[in-house]
């Protein structure tokens, strides 16, 4: 660019609207076109925020040239002076002259918006064109959402556009906020979005967020803020087109129950269901009777399938978590819809399985994380391959209880490559007492059912012979797959050498030398950082692969961080005594339900320790002090069940105060003043449980409900408590999710009502043995008020009656978990009925002695009524002929455990040969027997008989 000619230079006056040109502040330069590249005009430019008035030396010719404005000023006098007065903002105005002389100039968001209307009022072109590309280039990525004002800064943009009619950067800033749409919600000026402005985003294909749920939640904060504030738009009271764009069918059925039914109509909601359902209630129920005809469909039904989920290109993360109605047919029919991005021509080849054929799939190299957990329909054939084409790239697969066989840790070496964590975990229900569960009969069938009844022999199917290709996965948990066998732990060890964290915990046919065998190949790998192998049969010869390690360069133990063996019966106090010695560096300890005494535990030298679980072992006092003083980091405590403790207690000499706990269960040895001493009112404790053999008085409750405000579970087992000092505390304990008690005389009206007024987050209540007199009326008052409860068991409440089944049936419809025993007249002759369609989201259902009235076919109709129960606890004292038919598991069901409880009568002077009636003196005269277990995993069917009465803890 040459030089412009002086005698056509004019002085341009930039200065704030409303200011005063002759004030202070004023700063004059004289800067010709060229120069405006300089750093002194750079250093201009950024302290001109500073500046009221700037002074600036342009050409005339091209002002007129780039500028529509000044060519409109032609034909006055004015323009021809040898100074021109702009009232606009100095910094805005000097980066508009950069871009009027063809310079370059750096942009920050937080600028565009006001570049944008200076270059529609000034008439400039050039800028308009590089605020377009700037918004294009860097807006429209994952990058600028991380930054703190995005999205006030996007808002400010869109308006501006919306304003001068500039459509393109308009659309841009729907695309940037479609793509960014996951950090947006979270921003608080989030609830400030226009409708249109977020309606639009919505309905944009670069949609990216990882869940139909995530979506649901922010549309509800934005509508329920909008309702609250004053400038209520009339779009707005109606709000069904705005949630049409929520697709019910992708949401999990709990989400639903507990968060919009009742609070919005649902056929305001997107969903593929066309049969007209007048009630609300009726149309969840429906939804799930949908949603388990879907596994049945071939692909090719699937292709126009709507709802769809949103895949994206800028997708890094997908959560499909307790959606039970997802299969591979959704995951399909959402990669076919994406055409746009690339596919691989290499796999062709690939795109058939079982009989059919699939589309072409994109691949979305950017997803990087994937949570199937629940999502039990989803066949893991199809799943593999499904990963492999459109997730190369994946990091992290959860896909806890969905039954997915054990040889997909070997097979998915080869199709993903790059996967460091796998989670394949089932429940499993012997953890927490399976130091004292004796099995005196079992037998395992190998076999799973077919829809037909008939059982397929299947065991795990893997070829020894075959050479697995090695993958990098670093973390990997198993916990609950008692299908587990050694050789198959092995080959995992082989193929897995990477492996940092693994968690068997569960399974139960891990013998000691297969633990041992797997840990051994370890030796020289480098270790593993995590091991939980609590309820395996985890022994000597496991300790002994610890103890080989010391002349190792690379030892194991030196790596070990975090150890779980709660339940493992075969460890002696020996063994546990060296395995401990050689492991100075753990952070969390595990040995709940152990041979742990005071010598094994003294051998433990370690300074680190953060979270110790010690229940139901043999410590004492002294030696649990030493290990409290020399770890003053530590913050989860279990002592539950030491006996001991009662003997030999607490040095109270050898600790410190200095403990910010977070996690205490304490029984016996626990008083007033050990709660003091150990500082166990600590004010970021979020979880307290004091259990047989522990004492405090109402005043420390009162103490710990003042100190700990912040406290979410509250667990008291035997106390002798006031109604006043319970009263009182659950009042100041306002953040309780979760209350807990047991075998403690209350006044049922009282408590009930002021858990109902002071916890309204209360999510989890257990009155066992608390409340005898609890009546109908008082529960019907009390579902009324906490309609969000999730878990509810009742022991002992002898009052209650089906009236209350037959009002609760709308109130408590989110309940997941439901215990009910000692109940005596519960159910009439349709209570069962009643009780299974009264709560549909049920998952766990446990009864025990509530009336002689259950059918022979409870177990079938609890399966097809409660299509998400996966653990059911009766007892044959309830079954109206005395037995319960044996069920047949249709691959449509989610139960995976059945307990059921037999009883035996006492022989004495008042029950002796007492008829079998549907009276309470029945029960008295019964006493437990054993319990039949039934557990299904993904290859078999286990029966085995205990002696112990068990329930799901």
């Amino acid at each position: 660019m040459g030089k412009e000619d002086a005698s056509n230079a004019v002085l341009l006056v930039i200065s704030q609207v409303g200011c005063d040109e002759s004030g202070a502040g004023r700063l004059t330069m004289v800067v010709d076109g060229r120069e405006m590249g300089s750093e002194e005009w750079q250093s201009l430019v950024a302290e001109a925020e500073n500046f009221d008035v700037i002074s600036v030396r342009v050409d005339r010719e091209r002002l007129l040239e780039h500028s529509t404005y000044f060519r409109s000023l032609k034909n006055f006098s004015e323009f021809n002076r040898e100074r021109l007065n702009v009232n606009w903002d100095p910094p805005i105005f000097c980066i508009l002259l950069q871009c009027m002389h063809g310079f370059q100039s750096s942009f920050s968001s937080c600028v565009i918006a006001r570049l944008i209307q200076a270059a529609d009022y000034f008439g400039v072109d050039e800028a308009i064109t590089r605020c377009k590309n700037w918004v294009d280039s860097e807006m429209c990525n994952v990058r600028c959402g991380t930054e703190d004002d995005f999205l006030s800064d996007l808002l400010s943009i869109w308006s501006t556009a919306t304003e001068i009619g500039e459509k393109y950067v308009g659309e841009l800033c729907v695309k940037s906020l479609a793509i960014n749409f996951a950090r947006a919600m979270v921003k608080e000026s989030f609830i400030t979005l226009p409708l249109s402005l977020l309606e639009a985003s919505i309905d944009h294909p670069k949609l990216t967020i990882k869940s139909e749920m995530d979506l649901c939640n922010a549309l509800l904060l934005w509508y329920e803020n909008q309702e609250l504030s004053s400038s209520k738009t009339a779009a707005l009271e109606n709000p069904i087109h705005l949630f049409k764009k929520i697709q019910l069918d992708l949401l999990p059925f709990d989400f639903i129950i507990r968060r919009l039914l009742w609070k919005y109509p649902l056929n305001s909601f997107y969903t593929s269901s066309t049969t007209p359902i007048e009630s609300d209630y009726a149309f969840s129920i429906s939804l799930i009777n949908l949603w388990g005809e879907f596994a049945s469909k071939p692909v090719k039904d699937y292709l126009d399938f709507k709802p769809i989920i949103r895949l994206t290109e800028y997708l890094k993360e997908l959560d499909f978590s307790f959606c039970h109605q997802i299969t591979c047919h959704h995951l399909i029919a959402a990669a076919a819809k994406v055409a746009t991005i690339p596919m691989s021509t290499s796999r062709k080849a690939l795109l058939t399985i079982e009989h059919e054929v699939w589309p072409d799939l994109p691949e979305f190299i950017n997803m990087e994380k994937l949570n199937l957990s629940y999502c039990w329909r989803v066949e893991h054939k199809s799943l593999q391959l499904w990963l492999r084409l459109v997730c190369p790239n994946l990091l992290e697969l959860r896909a806890q209880h969905c039954g997915h066989p054990l040889q997909m840790v070997l097979e998915i070496g080869p199709r993903l490559p790059n996967l460091l964590v796998l989670d394949l975990s089932e429940p499993e229900e012997l953890m927490d007492i399976v130091g004292a569960v004796t099995r005196t009969k079992s037998k395992c069938s190998n076999s799973r059912f077919q829809a037909s009844g008939q059982y397929v022999y299947d065991y795990i199917i893997w070829d020894p012979r075959k050479q697995y290709v090695e993958n990098r996965l670093r973390e990997l948990s198993l916990r609950g797959r008692s299908e587990m066998t050694d050789d198959y732990l092995l080959r995992i060890a082989r193929n897995c050498p990477s492996l940092q964290a693994v968690d068997l915990s569960g399974c139960s046919e891990l013998s000691d030398a297969g633990v041992a065998a797997f840990l051994n190949v370890y030796n020289h790998s480098g270790g593993l950082r995590k091991l939980s192998a609590a309820g395996t049969r985890f022994g000597p010869v496991s300790c002994k692969a610890f103890e080989s390690q010391a002349g190792s360069s690379n030892e194991l133990h030196r790596h070990l961080e975090i150890l779980d063996l709660g339940g493992c019966s075969g460890l002696g106090s020996e063994n546990l005594s060296c395995l401990l010695q050689a492991l100075p560096l753990l952070t969390s300890l595990g040995l709940a339900f152990t041979k742990l005494d005071d010598m094994a535990l003294s051998a433990f030298l370690g300074t680190s320790l953060r979270h110790l679980n010690l229940r139901e072992t043999k410590v004492s006092g002294g030696v649990l002090s030493r290990i409290l003083a020399r770890n003053s980091n530590m913050k989860d405590l279990n002592i539950r069940g030491c006996t001991q403790l009662a003997v030999h207690p607490f040095d109270f000499s050898l600790v410190q105060n200095t403990f910010e706990w977070v996690n205490v269960e304490a029984g016996w040895g626990l008083s007033d003043s050990t709660f003091s001493s150990f500082g166990f009112s600590s004010w970021k404790l979020r979880s307290l449980a004091v259990g047989v053999g522990g004492s405090i008085s109402g005043h420390t409750l009162l103490c710990i409900s003042e100190k700990c405000p912040e406290l979410k579970r509250l667990s008291l087992c035997f106390q002798v408590i006031s109604d006043e000092d319970l009263l009182r505390a659950i009042r100041k304990l306002k953040s309780l999710h979760s209350l807990e008690l047991q075998n403690m005389s209350h006044s049922s009206g009282n408590l009930l009502r002021e858990i109902a007024s002071s916890l309204p987050d209360l999510k989890t209540l257990k009155l066992e043995r608390v409340v005898p007199l609890l009546s109908d009326d008082d529960l019907i008052l009390f579902s009324r008020s906490s309609t969000g409860l999730q878990s509810l068991s009742l022991l002992g409440c002898q009052q209650l009656t089906n009236v209350w089944l037959e009002t609760v049936e709308h109130a408590w419809d989110g309940i997941r978990d439901l215990r009910l025993e000692d109940c005596q007249h519960l159910l009439t002759e349709d209570g069962s009925w009643r009780l299974l369609i009264s709560l549909p989201m049920l998952e766990v259902l446990h009864l025990r002695h509530i009336g002689k009235m259950l059918p022979d076919n409870f177990i079938a109709e609890a399966t097809r009524k409660l299509p998400l129960l996966q653990k059911l606890a009766i007892d044959v004292c309830d079954a109206v002929d005395d037995k319960y038919l044996f069920p047949e598991r249709k691959e449509t069901s989610r139960l995976n455990t059945v307990y059921i409880n037999r009883c035996k009568s006492i022989k004495d002077g008042f029950h002796s040969g007492t008829p079998f009636t549907k009276t309470s003196s029945y029960y008295k005269g019964r006493t437990h027997k054993d319990t039949i277990v039934l557990e299904w995993n993904s290859v078999r069917l286990k029966e085995s008989v205990v002696s112990e009465r068990l329930t799901f803890e």
